[in-house]
C-alpha cells in the first residue's frame, strides 16, 4: 500500500500547521478521519460502443491524522469499470491510495457515474462522465421515401451511415405510412423501428405502402362519392359525373347538369337522381341507358338508394310548401321500370328525413309529419316514424320515432348520429343512436368530447363502421380540420382519429366516407361555407386501427 506522509506535504504547500493533544481513543480517532480523491471529475470524452478506454488514475488521501480501517472503492452507474485497486481495507494517517478506472459503454449516450470512497465519516466522490458513439447503416429504401430518425433529428433519402448518440432511437419513414423492415428492423411493427443502441446497426426499407395514397382535387365539393365493386371510384359534382381509377386517375367525366342524388349497386351500375325526381342509369362508360320519371306534381328530390342485388328506390316530394306537401318512395328494377311506390300522406306536411337499404332490397324510411297551426306559416309537430319495407313493398314494421340521415349495416340494424355543436365545447360533440332489426332503439352513447361534429357514416361489408365529420371553432358555425375514425361498436367509441387538413388554411370537413372493394377508405369533402375547392381522398384501410 502506497503511503506518504501528509505532513510534508503541508509543509510544502506552506500551509500552518497545528499541534495539540490527542486522544488515543479509536472513536476519536476515526471520527476525525477524511478521505479525499484527488479529482473532482473526469470526463473520458467520445468512445465507440464496445471499445475501452485508456485507464485513469486516481489517488486517494486520509487527509487527517486519524486511521481508517477499512477502506472501499465503488462505482455508482453503469460505463465504468474499475481496472486496479490498492485502496482496501487499513489506509493510516496522512497516507495514499490508488485506483484505475476506464470507459467500457455498452450502448451509446451520455454516461455519467460516481466513483465512490467509503470507511470514514467524511468520504469523497468523483464525477465520472463520458459520451458512448455507434451508427445505423439506412442500406436502401424504395423511392421516394425517406427514412427519419427520433423528431427530425436526421434523415436519409438515399443509403446512409449515421452516428448515433443516444441508449435508443426510433426510426419512421417519411411520408407516413407502411413500411416493411429489413436487417435490425425485420422484427419491427408498421408504425416505426424500436433500436437498442448497443452497436452497429444495418437497416433497410423493403417495400412501403403510404398511409395517405393520393388525393384529387376539385372545383366544389362532391355532392357524393362511392366505390365501384372494381376498386373504382364515382364522383358526382354540380354538374358533372367523374370516374376515377382505384390509383386516383381520372377514366372519364360526363356532363350530369341538375344531378343530386347518386347510388350504385353490386355489379357497378350507376344511378343518378336530379333536383326534379328524375332517375337514370348509366352504363360502365358513363353513358346514359335509361331514364324515370315517377308521376306526381311539383316533383323534387330527396334521396336515392340501391341495393346490391339491384334494387333501386327513388324518394320523392310531391306538391310545393304553399300547399299540401307528400312524398313517395318509388321501386325500380335495373332496368328502370316502376315495381310498386309508398305515398306517406299523414298530415299537411310531411318531411322525409332518412332513407336506407340492406344487402337483400329491404328498405327503410324515416320522415316527420306536421299540421297548420293558426297562426299563418305555423306547423306543428304531429308524429314523427321510422318504417320496413320488403322488396316488394310490404310494410314489416313501423315505428313513432324518425331518425336523421341513417344506414344500415349488412345484417339490417340502423346507425343515426345527431351532432351537437352549439351546445358542447369545441370540437363538438355526438349521440350516436344504435337501432335493432325491429327498428327498436337497442342504446345510445354520447361523446362531448370530440372528435368533433359528424357529417358521414358508412359500413364496410363485414359491417365495420366508418364515420367522418369535422371539428368546430369555438363560437363559429366553421370548421377546423376534417377527421375520420372507425367507431368501435363494442365500446361505443371512435377508435384512432385521422385528420384531414387541406392547402389554404380555410378549414376542412369531411363529408362523404367509403370502403372500397379492394379494402381501401375514401374521404371527400371541402372547406367552409363561401370557400370553393373540394377533394378526394385515398388512405390505407390501416390508418384506422393505427398500426
Amino acid at each position: 500500500m502506497l503511503r506518504k506522509p501528509l505532513l510534508s506535504l503541508l509543509l510544502l504547500l506552506g500551509a500552518p500547521v497545528l499541534f495539540g493533544a490527542c486522544s488515543d481513543s479509536d472513536d476519536e480517532k476515526t471520527g476525525s478521519a477524511a478521505l479525499i480523491i484527488d479529482r473532482e471529475s473526469l470526463d473520458y470524452g467520445e468512445l465507440e460502443v464496445g471499445k475501452t478506454s485508456p485507464e485513469q488514475l486516481f489517488t486517494i488521501r486520509n487527509a487527517s491524522p486519524a486511521a481508517v480501517e477499512s477502506v472501499s472503492m465503488s462505482i455508482d452507474g453503469q460505463g465504468f469499470t474499475i481496472t486496479a485497486n490498492t485502496c482496501e481495507r487499513y489506509l493510516d494517517a496522512g497516507m495514499e491510495c490508488e485506483v484505475r478506472v476506464k470507459f467500457t459503454p455498452k450502448v451509446a449516450g451520455a454516461h455519467e457515474a460516481r466513483l465512490k470512497v467509503d470507511g470514514a465519516p467524511a468520504v469523497d466522490q468523483t464525477v465520472l462522465k463520458g459520451m458512448a458513439v455507434t451508427s445505423v447503416e439506412v442500406a436502401s429504401m424504395p423511392a421516394g421515401v425517406r427514412v427519419v430518425a427520433g423528431d427530425d433529428e436526421w434523415s436519409c433519402d438515399q443509403p446512409c451511415t449515421m452516428a448515433v448518440r443516444t441508449p435508443e432511437l426510433i426510426l419512421r419513414t417519411a411520408p407516413g405510412g407502411y413500411p416493411i423492415w429489413d436487417g435490425a428492423c425485420d422484427t419491427a411493427p408498421n408504425n416505426g423501428c424500436r433500436l437498442r443502441m448497443d452497436g452497429p446497426k444495418r437497416v433497410s426499407v423493403k417495400s412501403f405502402s403510404p398511409l395517405f395514397q393520393w388525393e384529387v382535387r376539385r372545383a366544389s365539393e362532391p355532392l357524393n362519392v362511392a366505390s365501384a365493386p372494381n376498386g373504382d371510384i364515382l364522383v358526382l359534382d354540380s354538374t358533372t359525373l367523374t370516374r376515377l381509377s382505384s390509383t386516383g386517375q381520372e377514366l372519364w367525366t360526363r356532363s350530369v347538369p341538375g344531378a343530386s342524388e347518386m347510388a350504385v349497386d353490386g355489379a357497378g351500375n350507376v344511378y343518378l337522381m336530379d333536383f326534379a325526381g328524375r332517375v337514370t342509369r348509366r352504363a360502365a362508360d358513363g353513358q346514359e341507358l335509361w331514364s324515370h320519371t315517377p308521376e306526381g306534381e311539383s316533383l323534387s328530390a330527396h334521396s336515392l338508394v340501391a341495393s346490391a342485388s339491384g334494387h333501386v328506390y327513388a324518394l320523392v316530394g310531391l306538391g310545393s310548401f304553399e300547399t299540401t306537401r307528400l312524398f313517395k318512395l318509388v321501386s325500380l328494377t335495373p332496368e328502370g321500370t316502376e315495381r310498386w311506390n309508398v305515398l306517406f300522406n299523414d298530415g299537411e306536411r310531411n318531411y322525409p328525413t332518412g332513407l336506407g337499404v340492406d344487402p337483400d332490397g329491404r328498405v327503410f324510411v324515416s320522415g316527420n309529419t306536421y299540421i297548420r297551426g293558426e297562426a299563418p306559416g305555423e306547423f306543428i309537430f304531429l308524429k314523427g316514424y321510422y318504417q320496413k319495407f320488403t322488396t316488394e313493398g310490404a310494410r314489416v314494421w313501423a315505428t313513432d320515432s324518425s331518425w336523421y340521415e341513417f344506414v344500415i349495416s349488412p345484417t339490417g340494424e340502423t346507425s343515426s348520429f345527431i351532432s351537437v355543436p352549439g351546445s358542447v365545447p369545441a370540437p363538438g360533440g355526438f349521440t350516436h343512436y344504435w337501432l335493432g332489426t325491429d327498428g327498436k332503439l337497442q342504446w345510445s352513447a354520447s361523446s362531448s368530447s370530440g372528435p368533433g361534429i359528424v357529417l358521414a357514416q358508412a359500413f364496410s361489408s363485414t359491417g365495420t363502421l366508418l364515420i367522418g365529420g369535422y371539428e368546430a371553432i369555438a363560437n363559429s358555425s366553421n370548421a377546423a380540420r376534417g377527421w375520420f375514425s372507425l367507431m368501435n361498436l363494442q365500446t361505443r367509441t371512435p377508435g384512432p382519429v385521422t385528420y384531414v387538413e387541406v392547402a389554404g388554411g380555410a378549414g376542412t370537413r369531411v363529408s362523404h366516407v367509403a370502403f372500397t372493394s379492394t379494402g381501401k377508405v375514401v374521404v371527400s369533402g371541402g372547406g367552409n361555407p363561401g370557400t370553393t375547392g373540394g377533394f378526394i381522398r385515398q388512405y390505407d384501410a390501416r390508418v384506422l386501427t393505427g398500426n
